[in-house]
């Protein structure tokens, strides 16, 4: 014979101490410090990049690249 189950309250975890501290710790919120130390970076590395690209030709970057990465591009392309 089939029983009832049970009805679902919407809660899957009981919320007590242990819970809470074990998702703070894995879910917690980042200091505000680092997040904007974080950014800060993040804008310098996106400039020296805009900038090193800008600076120099494509001529002169594939004249500084190693000849053997660009054996194994060309090759990987066909050419």
């Amino acid at each position: 014979m089939v029983t009832k189950k049970e009805k679902y309250d919407g809660r899957s975890r009981p919320s007590n101490k242990a819970y809470n501290e074990g998702y703070e710790r894995i879910f917690g919120k980042k200091e505000e410090e680092e997040l904007k130390e974080s950014y800060q970076q993040s804008k310098t590395n996106k400039k020296e990049r805009e900038d090193y690209f800008k600076s120099k030709s494509v001529k002169q970057l594939l004249e500084e690249m190693d000849q053997d990465e660009l054996k194994k591009i060309e090759d990987r392309n066909g050419f």
